[in-house]
């Protein structure tokens, strides 16, 4: 069976459990904030309380769906081995402390983001970052065992999970990195989001770290689709397809980066 005929065909190990029951319970949050979205009219920054919670659980949706998928081409030995099973249970506690208390700060109404007001908040964040970064750790860990784990899949699909788990943390590192020490996602002077680009709320008055860090972000469900596309249109040319696309998406976040460092919005 090659890579792309077992992508949706998973698995029951622990590792794959653990990650779809994680995205499962970010389904199950997003189905109970989105009813408070509709008839709380209170806001942050110009937006929503709830959009926060409700845009990283979409997110946490997708980057747990995206290493239950990934893993699928791990052999059960090694996605159920020691080594990974910490990762995965130090990126699903990670999951689950960040969007809890995305929650509970939405519900009292306070920022959960680049918030230093209390020292009790300013705690929560530095932990939240902490998170973030084993939620990276854990893509990229999972890339590294990929890529080590030589099964002879020259796939593009194949090699696009490597690169895309391998790159897309390494380019969030820095990205989020510095957006964390400048302690604001702004470059320039904005204090809202209410009229930003529309449901993504990227800034449309200074700079803005969000959209590099977007890209750099989804790298890892980009670059295995294409992969997957180039297998079935042109299988010859699907893993320099792969490369070039991986090149090209490190390219746009360093050129969306630097264009927020210069303070210009992305439109």
């Amino acid at each position: 069976m090659n890579a792309s005929s077992r992508l949706f065909s998973l698995d029951d190990d622990h590792t794959t459990r653990a990650w779809l029951a994680t995205l499962w319970f970010m389904f199950a949050a997003f189905i109970v904030t989105a009813p408070a979205y509709a008839i709380d009219a209170r806001t942050l920054w110009g937006v929503s309380v709830w959009s926060k919670p409700m845009k990283f659980e979409l997110s946490m949706m997708v980057h747990f769906a995206t290493l239950a998928i990934l893993a699928q081409q791990l052999p059960r030995e090694k996605r159920a081995g020691v080594g990974m099973s910490l990762v995965v249970w130090a990126s699903v506690a990670a999951a689950l402390f960040e969007i809890v208390y995305i929650t509970i700060q939405a519900a009292r109404g306070r920022h959960s983001h680049f918030n230093f007001d209390t020292n009790y908040e300013a705690l929560l964040y530095s932990v939240m970052g902490v998170g973030a970064l084993l939620l990276i750790i854990a893509a990229f860990v999972l890339g590294v065992y990929l890529a080590r784990s030589r099964d002879g899949n020259k796939s593009g699909f194949r090699l696009g999970a490597v690169i895309g788990l391998i790159l897309s943390p390494i380019l969030t590192l820095i990205v989020a990195g510095y957006m964390s020490a400048s302690g604001s996602h702004w470059v320039g002077e904005t204090v809202s989001d209410a009229h930003g680009v529309p449901l993504l709320g990227w800034s449309r008055e200074a700079g803005d770290i969000r959209p590099s860090h977007f890209v750099a972000l989804h790298a890892m469900q980009v670059l295995p689709l294409a992969g997957i596309a180039m297998d079935r249109v042109a299988p010859t040319a699907a893993r320099p397809a792969v490369v070039f696309i991986a090149v090209l998406m490190a390219a746009i976040t360093a050129l969306l980066f630097w264009q927020a460092l210069a303070g210009r919005p992305l439109y």
